[in-house]
């Protein structure tokens, strides 16, 4: 009965490092969040997680499945005003490359941030709102 308890917590022990991430493949996928601006499909996506600091960040914009190119795209980021932090804001300008909007976005600390997708495209203006915890 030892020798078959021993078994068990040994496969036990096993099955919890392999479940709980024995690989690497698990930290470099990326993040990808996507919604709708009107009419417009709005992807935005990073080749690795998000963190604190500096963040590749690309934005994909079709209108009705068709890629838009030569809109102006801006990222904004911001966290509201807490006890004993103030207001923090960024916001780029995205540029464009190909079917895609790129840019480097800053989270200057974790926590909850607010993300603003502006899309202007042939004089109308589109807004995705979203949010990103890190």
């Amino acid at each position: 009965m030892r020798k078959f308890l021993t078994i068990v917590s040994i496969l036990t022990v096993g099955l919890f490092f392999t479940a709980c991430g024995g690989s690497d493949s698990s930290s470099s996928e990326g993040f990808s969040k996507s919604g709708k601006a009107g009419s417009l499909d709005i992807t935005y996506s990073s080749p690795k997680p998000l963190v604190t600091g500096n963040n590749n960040i690309s934005v994909k914009v079709t209108d009705h499945g068709k890629v838009v190119k030569g809109a102006k795209v801006e990222f904004k980021t911001f966290m509201p005003e807490m006890p004993g932090m103030p207001y923090m804001e960024e916001v780029k300008s995205l540029s464009a490359n190909g079917d895609i909007y790129n840019g480097n976005i800053n989270f200057s600390m974790g926590g909850t941030w607010q993300v603003k997708i502006f899309v202007e495209k042939d004089g109308k203006k589109y807004k995705y709102s979203s949010s990103v915890i890190l």
